[in-house]
């Protein structure tokens, strides 16, 4: 890893034990609070480390399959590195821990509960007062007010991929601030939690034509531990760097990079030392920790 105090030894040792699956991005950065960061795509072996034991600054460049067609997750084209992207640089109102259970992300919500089921289910987000787009703009309830105009299906103008739960809600208000949301719902939706994550700023949901267009290429407004500096096409890489204006406990790590690697290529890669982290499959693993152990460096 490009990474202040973390030599070859410790990157070869974490490209070895990393076999089918992905870290979240706020995990992987020690960005998060006490909350688990996030669901895996797949199990993974990494054994996680508290923030103490993390040296702060430095680059992670991690394998992708592919520099993302849009940033926008909500697009029929995004793909895992878009959504690798938003979990880093966007809102998460839950997270999802471990054992697969959603859990509020207090970067984000105070509070968030069904506070009525009759005659319809309403439910009442409050929200972090310190949580800000990158603009300066606290979050809010235009923005829920947006996703959900532009995500419920009555506007045809709006290319979306999905709009599952959206369809559902009847009309969202703000509460007795702009930091209070109201949701009320024209029938009842369990998975309600799933919802308004990630969040786009209600610059991207706005109209139709910024939302087909307006963060397919980037994204001016974020609001996570990390920004998008850099999309770049011809090196197939998209940069990610610290938030300056977020308000949580700061990212370790000074930037993310995400390369697009073949995977046929990926374990030369982290064997060279220009790739730190790569989804790869157990066998690819186990072949990284034979070499380590060859050299000397024990995984």
């Amino acid at each position: 890893m490009s990474h202040d105090g973390v030599g070859p030894r410790a990157a070869l040792r974490s490209a070895a034990l990393l076999t089918a699956g992905v870290l979240a991005v706020p995990a992987l950065a020690g960005c998060g609070s006490e909350d688990p960061a996030g669901k895996p795509l797949a199990g993974q072996d990494i054994e996680p480390a508290g923030r103490s034991r993390i040296a702060d600054g430095g680059t992670l460049r991690w394998a992708v399959d592919t520099v993302p067609a849009t940033l926008n997750a909500f697009q029929s084209d995004a793909d895992a590195t878009t959504t690798r992207v938003t979990q880093a640089v966007l809102p998460s109102m839950f997270r999802t821990d471990a054992r697969g259970r959603p859990v509020r992300n207090p970067d984000y919500l105070e509070s968030a509960e069904v506070v009525g089921t009759e005659p319809k289910q309403v439910v009442l987000y409050r929200l972090n007062q310190q949580a800000v787009w990158s603009d300066g703009r606290e979050v809010g309830a235009a923005d829920f007010a947006a996703q959900w105009r532009a995500l419920s299906g009555k506007d045809t103008a709006y290319w979306t991929a999905r709009n599952a739960g959206y369809d559902r809600i009847e009309k969202v208000e703000r509460g007795k601030g702009n930091l209070e949301v109201k949701v009320t719902f024209s029938r009842p939706y369990a998975d309600w939690r799933s919802l308004f994550t990630p969040l786009y700023p209600k610059d991207v949901m706005g109209t139709p034509d910024s939302f087909n267009d307006g963060a397919r290429r980037k994204l001016k407004v974020t609001a996570g531990p990390f920004a998008v500096k850099k999309v770049d096409r011809k090196k197939d890489e998209v940069t990610l760097t610290r938030n300056v204006r977020w308000w949580g406990d700061p990212a370790r790590l000074s930037k993310i990079v995400l390369r697009a690697v073949p995977r046929d290529e990926r374990i030369s890669a982290l064997a060279a030392g220009t790739l730190d982290l790569a989804e790869i499959d157990p066998a690819a693993a186990r072949r990284i920790a034979v070499a380590a152990a060859a050299d000397g460096h024990a995984p």
